[in-house]
């Protein structure tokens, strides 16, 4: 496991993810020397509307301000939020983990 990633399959499916949680997908085919680079970062944002989508956004690798998918967010609308099952829907599970910058 690489340090401070976790596999995103390996999340509940209940656990929510706020704005600014970032997630990595490894092996994009980046023309790089080490595989350990081959990734983009992604970061959970606010999408202007009514709450029912926020956006994966890129924020590390040449395609940075790129958008990657809308995830649904949960139906308590008093929060803005998603969780492991919408983002794994999304995202999708292979070669993606949730960076862990916090102590969960």
């Amino acid at each position: 496991m690489k340090n401070n990633l976790i596999p995103l399959d390996e999340i509940s499916s209940n656990k929510l993810f706020w704005k600014g949680t970032r997630f990595r997908l490894y092996n994009v085919g980046l023309n790089v020397e080490n595989s350990v680079d081959d990734y983009y970062e992604y970061m959970l944002a606010e999408y202007p509307g009514d709450g029912e989508f926020m956006l994966l956004t890129c924020v590390e690798g040449y395609k940075s301000g790129s958008t990657l998918a809308l995830v649904k967010t949960i139906q308590d609308k008093s929060k803005l939020a998603v969780n492991g099952k919408a983002l794994k829907f999304s995202m999708g599970t292979e070669n993606t983990y949730l960076l862990n910058i916090h102590d969960w």
